[in-house]
């Protein structure tokens, strides 16, 4: 079992994706989602040790952007981390634990996502 998730939405993620392309977005949430993340938590290796723990992520249309939710396994600090899409090519906003970063280009994203985790992993008791 891999520690990211993408649950499907066969209802609303292709109207998702048909948004993300229409503002243009489409290739970075590609982007995120196929290459970014998945080798992000494949390099941090309490994820990996803990085959048990999982992130699940979806595609939302809460708030302004279209986002990625990702929900974080149990006990895990901050429990959900939204990646927004705005309007501008590789923009971001991430939000977590009710504060939210704009960074600009996929190295800055990577990360800004990769503090978040370690600083998670720091405090995170695994059940």
């Amino acid at each position: 079992m891999s520690p990211l998730y993408f649950l499907p939405n066969s209802i609303s993620d292709p109207s998702f994706e048909t948004y993300l392309h229409d503002t243009h977005r489409l290739m970075d949430y590609r982007d995120v989602k196929e290459q970014l993340l998945p080798k992000l938590i494949e390099s941090i290796d309490a994820f990996s040790q803990h085959m048990h723990c999982r992130f699940t992520c979806t595609n939302r249309f809460e708030g302004q952007f279209p986002a990625i939710r990702i929900q974080s396994p149990v006990g895990f600090v901050p429990d959900v981390i939204h990646i927004k899409f705005p309007h501008r090519h590789e923009s971001f906003v991430v939000k977590q634990a009710g504060q939210e970063s704009k960074l600009q280009g996929m190295e800055n994203l990577s990360n800004h996502l990769r503090v978040i985790l370690m600083m998670g992993l720091a405090h995170w008791q695994p059940t």
